[in-house]
C-alpha cells in the first residue's frame, strides 16, 4: 500500500532488491506454562500463530508447544469458538488459515527457530527469542522481559500483538535477507507513549471501561483495517456502533490472506466488510458494515478512520472533514500512523499524498472501441453483461448501473494496482498502531503525553532500533489545496474540531 509519505525511506528499496533465494525454516512456538493462562501471552502466543502461519515461502512449518486445557482468558482467535482450551483454539485459528502446516509437539525439534512466549523469569531458552507482550508494550530478547506483577495482569492486546510482529519479522528478514543481523539484544515498542522501550510505560491503564466507540467509522477493511477490527474485538471495555466500509468488488483473495488477520481460506470472495464484522461479532461493539465506499455513504462521523489503500481515496475521505480523523498505512517493511490535523496546522488525508491520474471515461470508451470485437467480448464477460449493452454504451455512454459497471471494470483493466512489497507484519503493526491510537484518541489521550505535538509515529523493521523509529511532528504540506488557509472547508473543519467533546468514557 502506498505510505503517507515518502519520508525515511532511506536506501529500503536497495536493501529488499538484495533478498535472494532462501530456503524456509521450521518454527517452534513455545507457550511457557506459567503463564499460558493470562490475557497478554495468549494474544501474543496467537498473533504469532497467525503471522507464521500466513509466511508461506518463509516459513516451512510451525510446532505448537503449549500445555494443553488452558481455557481462554479473554477474546483471543476469532477463527475458532471461544469454549476451545487455548492450545485447540491456537491450532484451529492457524488450520482455517490454511497456508503454512502449523501442529502440536512436546518440544523443539533440533533443528528449529524456537519463540518462547510469556515466559516468566528463569525460564531457560538458549538460542531462544523470548516475545513478551504486556498491555500497550511489546518486545522480544534473548532473555526473560520483565513486565508488572501478574496480579494485575493486562487483557489488553495491543503490545501482545507488536511483540509478535517484532518476533516475526526477525525471523523474515533472517530468512530473506543474508546480510541482516539483526539486534540480538532486548527491545520493544509502547503504543501508549509511541516509543522504543524496553518495559511498560509507567502510568498507562491496564484496562478500558465503558468505551464508547459510536460515532467511528472505518474506510477500508484490508490488512490494516481489518487488523484495526481484529485488535479492537480482543479489547475488553469497548462498545458502540461503528461503521465498516470497503467496496472491494473481488473481496477476499489469496494474496489477502499472506496479512490480514482475522480472515482464513473459507473467506475467499467474500465482501471484507462483511466477513470482518461476523469474524469479530462476538464482543460488545456493534459493527455495521457496507459493501462499498465510506463516502458514498454520505455521512460525516465524530472520528473517521482511514486504512484506504490510494490516494485518491484518502482525498476522497479528508472531502468530508470530520471532527476527527486517524490514518494508517504500510511501505515495504515501514508502518506508519498520523492523528491527522489540527486543521490548518498538522498533516491532513491529502498532505503529501497527490491523488493518481485518472483516465477519462471517453478515453477508456475510444480504446475499447478500438480494440473491436475481441475487446466488447472480453469486457461483456468481465463485467457480466450483454455484447449488445456494451456497444450500446460505447456508442452513446449513458449512465446507469450498466454504465456504472462496464466503466469499473475498465479501470480496473487501465489502472492497476501497483504491485508492492507486502508482508503481515508490517500491516499487523499499522493495524495495530492505529487501534492504539484509536482508544487514546477517544480517552483524550495525546500520542505523546511528554511531546504532544507529535501526531506522527512511524515504525520500520529493517532496523527496529533505528532513532526513526519514534512518533514526531508532521506539519500540513504547504502545497496541499485541502487542507489550504483559502480552502471554504476549513473554517468548518475548525468548528467541528473546536466543538468535539471526548466521546470515549460513558
Amino acid at each position: 500500500m502506498e505510505s503517507l509519505s515518502d519520508r525515511h525511506q532511506g536506501d529500503l528499496q536497495g536493501r529488499l532488491a538484495a533478498f535472494t533465494d532462501h530456503h524456509p525454516v521450521a518454527v517452534a512456538v513455545v507457550v511457557d506454562p506459567r503463564t499460558a493462562h493470562l490475557a497478554g501471552p495468549q494474544h501474543t502466543a496467537w498473533m504469532l500463530i497467525n503471522l507464521l502461519a500466513r509466511a508461506d515461502g518463509v516459513i516451512r512449518s510451525v510446532h505448537l508447544v503449549c500445555p494443553p486445557e488452558v481455557p481462554l482468558a479473554a477474546r483471543v482467535v476469532p477463527l475458532a469458538p471461544r469454549e476451545m482450551p487455548l492450545e485447540q483454539a491456537l491450532l484451529q485459528g492457524a488450520h482455517a488459515i490454511g497456508a503454512v502446516s502449523v501442529s502440536k509437539a512436546s518440544a523443539p525439534a533440533p533443528d528449529q527457530t524456537v519463540l518462547i512466549v510469556g515466559s516468566a523469569h528463569g525460564a531457560q531458552g538458549r538460542g531462544a527469542r523470548f516475545v513478551t507482550g504486556y498491555g500497550w508494550w511489546g518486545g522480544v530478547s534473548s532473555h526473560p522481559l520483565p513486565v508488572p506483577d501478574t496480579s494485575r495482569a493486562s487483557p489488553l492486546p495491543f503490545g501482545p500483538y507488536l511483540a509478535a510482529a517484532l518476533a516475526a519479522a526477525e525471523i523474515f528478514l533472517t530468512v530473506r535477507l543474508p546480510a541482516y543481523s539483526g539486534p540480538a539484544g532486548a527491545y520493544g515498542w509502547d503504543c501508549w507513549t509511541q516509543t522504543m522501550s524496553g518495559i511498560p510505560a509507567p502510568g498507562a491503564p491496564a484496562r478500558l471501561a465503558e468505551v464508547d466507540l459510536t460515532g467511528t467509522a472505518l474506510a477500508g477493511v484490508g490488512a490494516v483495517g481489518s487488523t484495526w477490527v481484529h485488535a479492537l474485538w480482543a479489547t475488553p471495555g469497548l462498545t458502540g456502533t461503528v461503521v465498516l466500509a470497503d467496496a472491494d468488488s473481488q473481496g477476499i483473495s489469496v494474496t489477502n490472506l499472506n496479512r490480514c488477520t482475522p480472515f482464513g481460506r473459507r473467506h475467499l470472495g467474500r465482501p471484507k466488510a462483511d466477513c470482518a464484522a461476523q469474524v469479530c461479532a462476538d464482543t460488545e461493539i456493534l459493527w455495521r458494515p457496507h459493501h462499498t465506499r465510506f463516502e458514498e455513504l454520505g455521512i460525516t462521523p465524530a472520528l473517521l478512520v482511514s486504512a484506504v489503500d490510494t490516494n485518491r481515496a484518502r482525498a476522497q475521505l479528508q472531502n468530508r472533514y470530520p471532527a476527527r480523523m486517524l490514518s494508517a498505512s504500510t511501505l515495504d517493511l515501514r508502518a506508519e500512523a498520523l492523528r491527522v490535523g489540527p486543521p490548518g496546522t498538522g498533516a491532513c488525508l491529502r498532505c503529501y499524498n497527490p491523488p493518481e491520474a485518472v483516465t477519462g471515461d471517453d478515453e477508456l470508451r475510444a480504446r475499447t472501441r478500438a480494440g473491436g470485437a475481441p475487446a466488447v467480448q472480453a469486457l461483456a464477460a468481465e463485467a457480466g453483461v450483454s455484447e449488445t449493452e456494451v456497444r450500446r454504451w460505447l456508442e452513446r455512454g449513458e449512465c446507469g448501473e450498466v454504465g456504472t459497471r462496464l466503466l469499473q471494470s475498465l479501470r480496473r483493466q487501465a489502472e492497476p494496482v501497483q504491485a508492492r512489497f507486502a508482508v503481515g507484519f508490517t500491516s499487523a503493526t499499522a493495524g495495530t498502531l492505529l487501534a492504539a491510537e484509536t482508544i487514546k484518541t477517544l480517552l483524550g489521550e495525546p500520542m505523546r503525553k511528554a511531546a504532544p505535538q507529535h501526531n506522527n509515529v512511524t515504525f520500520q523493521f529493517l532496523r527496529p532500533t533505528a532513532h526513526v523509529n519514534a512518533a514526531s511532528p508532521l506539519a500540513r504540506d504547504p502545497q496541499c489545496p485541502a487542507c489550504a488557509p483559502t480552502h471554504p472547508a476549513i473554517d468548518t473543519w475548525r468548528q467541528r474540531a473546536a466543538n468535539a467533546s471526548t466521546p470515549g468514557q460513558r
